[in-house]
Parts: structure tokens; sequence; C-alpha cells
């Protein structure tokens, strides 16, 4: 089991390069049990080499407990149990780039 810590939505994460923030969290069943996803966007904005930016879906895993307990600053925090079978996980992308057609890359933690 690993943790996932929930960030804030439509605020921005900063980091050297730039930032990503989380547009949207959804919950996709699948073969029975409850899948958490994140829809997020990264903006490239001080790079060396230009400007740009991507959207993209990351998949913490599946839930065992939704948003448990908070962290010190505040954040909840979900028990998740990781996606690791490679056929999962193809056919969790399809389902998620065809519910989200605009974000073909999807990440697994």
């Amino acid at each position: 089991m690993a943790e996932h810590i929930h960030q804030l939505l439509d605020v921005e994460i900063r980091s050297i390069a730039g930032y990503y923030m989380v547009l949207e969290e959804g919950v996709l069943e699948y073969k029975g049990r409850d899948l958490l996803y994140l829809v997020q966007m990264a903006a490239i904005e001080t790079s060396c080499c230009g400007r740009g930016g991507m959207g993209f879906i990351l998949v913490p895993g599946y839930i065992n407990a939704l948003k448990a307990r908070q962290d010190e600053d505040g954040l909840w925090i979900s028990d998740v149990d990781r996606v690791e079978d490679e056929e999962d996980r193809k056919e969790i992308t399809g389902l998620l780039t065809a519910r989200h057609p605009g974000f073909q890359q999807v990440n697994f933690a």
C-alpha cells in the first residue's frame, strides 16, 4: 500500500522551470475497484530552451481509503495500491484517454 497526498485543485505548484497544477481528480471503476486519477497540466516558462506545456493524467492507484487523514499542511492523504499489471495499465490508459481525449499521456505512480 502507498500514500497519495492530494494537491489543491487549480493551484500552481512551482518548480525551477515552471509549474504544474491538478485540474481535476476523478475516480474510475475498473474490475470492481475504484481507481484514483488526476488530470494535470504542466507549464515550462523559465527553461533555457524556451516555453512549453503539456497535459497528462496521473494514476496513483486503486483506492483503499480515500482522504483518510490529513498531513501537517492540511492536505488530504489517501491510501492506494499501485497498478502493477501491464495489461491493466494498457486498458486503464485506453479508458482514461477516451474519457479525456485532450490528454493522451497517462503515467502510473
